[in-house]
């Protein structure tokens, strides 16, 4: 019985320090930031406003742009790239934008394979709005954007 006694004192050290990491990861703030050419900084959005030139909805792979539909928008300061990402023109909700067409799109600018591209958040045309990714950057399917535009009822979120 003594050992017995004696073993489990001595397995109580080491069972402190197993717990004393796991407590301490629990309480202390872990803040992950992705970091890359993706990455989206929503700190650094901007606005350009401009005219869209073309609409590409799938770029020529030897094109040198990042996968995903684009928009050519003729600004003041000269023609931008702006990624819509792979879902921005398909499904219900889509963007509807033609050559011409006057927007507003929200969103960051990055240096991807040397070019600069406009991440594309949200695009504005007359007064519709387009969500095309989230606050995070991730770009947002047909199902996701249907459940963001749904009133919070259908949600099951009760006011």
């Amino acid at each position: 019985m003594k050992r017995r006694i004696i073993s489990l004192w001595a397995l109580l050290p080491a069972a402190i320090i197993l717990c004393v990491p796991i407590a301490h990861a629990q309480s202390s703030t872990v803040v992950a930031k992705f970091s890359g050419p993706l990455a989206y900084d929503a700190s650094k959005e901007t606005t350009l406003r401009g005219t869209v030139s073309s609409v590409l909805a799938k770029p020529a792979a030897k094109s040198g742009m990042i996968f995903g539909a684009h928009l050519m928008l003729t600004t003041s300061s000269g023609t931008v790239d702006a990624s819509l990402g792979r879902f921005a023109l398909k499904g219900k909700g889509a963007l509807s934008v033609q050559p011409g067409a006057s927007v507003a799109i929200t969103g960051v600018m990055k240096t991807i394979n040397n070019k600069q591209v406009f991440l594309a958040r949200t695009v504005s045309v007359g007064q519709q709005v387009y969500t095309i990714r989230n606050q995070h950057g991730i770009a947002l399917s047909a199902a996701a954007r249907q459940h963001l535009n749904q009133p919070a009822q259908q949600k099951g979120v009760l006011l």
